[in-house]
C-alpha cells in the first residue's frame, strides 16, 4: 500500500488546466495590497468617468432609487444613501469584529500591551482635529472637524506590506493596533457628533435588540441565522432612531460569540480516528468514497467537529473580510470619490480652510501627535515599542497613518451633506493628503531601513 495518493492522480488534465488559470486570481484575492489596489482603481474610475461625457450617468446611476414596499409602507433610498447606510454596515461590522478580537486576544487585551499604541492613536486623533479646528474655528466650516482624525487601515498596511522586510514585523502589528483604536474613536465621534436628532423610541427599542444579542450570545447560540435576523432588525432601528445605521454594525459585531462550542482537544481526537479510516483507502478512492457511506459520514463529523472548534467571531471575521475589502469599499468609494476637478474648483480649494485644515491635520497632525504621544508613553514607562522598532520607525507609521480616505470621505460626507461646494473641497483634499502621507511615509521608512542596512 502506497503511503500517500499524489493529488495529480485524482485529477484529470482539465481540472489541472482550470486550476493553473485560476491560480493568478486566486493570488490576487489573498494579497494584503488587493483592497487598497482596487480602493485607488476605484477611485480613478469615479474621478475619470465624473470628469468625462458620462458624468451625466454617473448622477444617474448615484440617485437612482430603489426599496422594499409592505403594503402602505414603504422604505426608499438613492442607490448612494443604500451604500452609504446600508453597504457600510457590513465594513463597519467587520472593523467591531476586529476591534473585539484585539481586546480579547490581540494587542489589545492587556495595558501594558496595549497603553502605548492607545496613547499613540489619542494623538493621533486629537492633534489633527485641533489643526482643523484652528484652520476652522467659528466658521461654517468647522462641522468638519473630525475629518482628518481617520486612518485607512487597507491604505495604510498596503503601503507598508510594499516594504516587507525592509521593516520590522512588529510595526506592522503597531499600526493594525493603532487602526483599531483609531477607528474606535472615529465610531464614537460618528455616534456621538454626527447624529441627527433622536427619535428616543427607537433608540430603546435598537438598545434592546443589541441586549437581545447578548442575552443569546450568553445563552450559547452559535448558528449565524439567529444574529443575522436580529441584526438587521438593530439596523433598521438604528436607521430610524436617527443615531448613523452604521453604529449597528459595530453593535452587533461585539455581540457575536467569540468562544468556541468544543475544545480543540476534541477535533485531534476525532482527527485521529479519520485518519486511520481514510488510511485504509487503497485501490479506488472514487469508487470506495461512493460505495462506502461510512467513509462520507467520518468526512462529514470531521467537518461539523471542525466547525464548532472554530470561533463563530474569527467566522465571521474570515468570511466578510474579502467582499468587505474587495467590493463594498470599492463601491463605497466609486460612489463617493466623484468630484468634478476644474481649474475653479482648485481655485476654490486653495485658499480654502477646509483644505488646509484637512491637508495639516493628516500629513502633519497624524505623525506629530503618534509620535509625540508614543514617546510621552515610553518616558513616563506607561508602555514600550516592539522589538526592533524606534520612535524613527513610529514616525513612518504616523505618516502613513494620515492616508484617511475611507472613513476621512464617510466622515466628510456627514458633516456637509447640504454644501456640495465644501463637501467636493473636503474630498479633493482627502485624496491630496492621503497621497501626500503616503508617499511621504513610504519613502521616509525605505530610506531609515536603507540606513539601517
Amino acid at each position: 500500500m502506497s503511503d500517500k495518493q499524489p493529488k495529480a492522480d485524482l485529477a484529470n488534465p482539465i481540472e489541472i488546466q482550470f486550476e493553473k488559470l485560476t491560480e493568478p486570481f486566486n493570488r490576487f484575492v489573498s494579497n494584503q495590497i488587493s483592497g487598497a489596489l482596487l480602493l485607488v482603481l476605484a477611485t480613478f474610475a469615479a474621478l475619470i468617468v465624473v470628469n468625462s461625457p458620462l458624468k451625466d450617468y454617473y448622477y444617474a446611476l448615484e440617485h437612482i432609487e430603489f426599496g422594499l414596499v409592505f403594503n402602505d409602507y414603504e422604505i426608499r433610498k438613492s442607490l448612494h444613501h443604500w451604500v452609504n447606510d446600508g453597504l457600510m454596515v457590513l465594513f463597519f461590522f467587520l472593523l467591531g469584529l476586529e476591534i473585539k478580537r484585539e481586546f480579547i486576544a490581540g494587542e489589545l487585551q492587556s495595558f501594558s500591551q496595549s497603553s502605548t499604541v492607545i496613547m499613540a492613536a489619542f494623538g493621533g486623533m486629537i492633534v489633527p482635529a485641533l489643526i482643523f479646528a484652528a484652520f476652522n474655528y467659528d466658521s461654517e466650516s468647522a462641522a468638519g472637524w473630525g475629518i482628518p482624525m481617520a486612518t485607512d487601515a487597507a491604505f495604510a498596511l498596503g503601503a507598508l506590506v510594499l516594504l516587507g522586510s525592509r521593516v520590522p514585523s512588529g510595526l506592522k502589528v503597531f499600526l493594525v493596533a493603532l487602526a483599531i483604536v483609531d477607528d474606535i474613536g472615529a465610531i464614537i465621534v460618528i455616534a456621538v457628533f454626527y447624529t441627527e436628532q433622536l427619535n428616543l423610541q427607537l433608540v430603546f427599542v435598537a438598545a434592546g435588540l443589541f441586549a437581545l444579542l447578548l442575552i443569546m450570545n450568553r445563552l450559547g447560540i452559535r448558528k449565524p441565522l439567529p444574529y443575522l435576523l436580529v441584526s438587521i432588525l438593530l439596523w433598521y432601528a438604528t436607521l430610524l432612531s436617527g443615531v448613523h445605521a452604521t453604529v449597528a454594525g459595530v453593535l452587533a459585531a461585539f455581540a457575536i460569540p467569540a468562544r468556541p462550542r468544543l475544545h480543540p482537544r476534541n477535533l485531534a481526537k476525532k482527527l485521529r480516528s479519520a485518519a486511520k479510516q481514510m488510511d485504509q483507502i487503497d485501490k479506488n478512492p472514487e469508487t470506495e468514497m461512493l460505495a462506502e457511506a461510512s467513509n462520507h459520514e467520518v468526512v462529514e463529523s470531521v467537518e461539523e467537529r471542525a466547525k464548532e472548534t472554530k470561533t463563530p467571531l474569527r467566522s465571521w471575521e474570515t468570511t466578510l473580510e474579502r467582499p468587505v475589502s474587495l467590493f463594498v469599499i470599492p463601491i463605497f468609494a466609486f460612489l463617493n470619490a466623484g468630484i468634478v476637478i476644474s481649474l475653479d474648483t482648485i481655485n476654490a480649494m486653495i485658499p480654502a480652510t477646509i483644505s488646509w485644515g484637512i491637508i495639516a491635520g493628516l500629513v502633519l497632525g497624524k505623525p506629530i501627535g503618534i509620535v509625540l504621544m508614543s514617546w510621552i508613553a515610553i518616558k513616563l514607562n506607561w508602555g514600550q515599542l516592539p522589538e526592533n522598532v524606534t520612535l524613527k520607525h513610529i514616525t513612518g507609521v504616523g505618516l502613513l497613518a494620515g492616508m484617511g480616505f475611507t472613513m476621512s470621505i464617510f466622515i466628510a460626507s456627514l458633516s456637509f451633506p447640504n454644501h456640495p461646494e465644501m463637501l467636493t473641497q473636503a474630498k479633493l483634499s482627502i485624496m491630496l493628503a492621503t497621497a501626500l502621507a503616503g508617499i511621504l511615509g513610504v519613502i521616509w521608512l525605505w530610506v531609515l531601513s536603507a540606513k539601517d542596512n
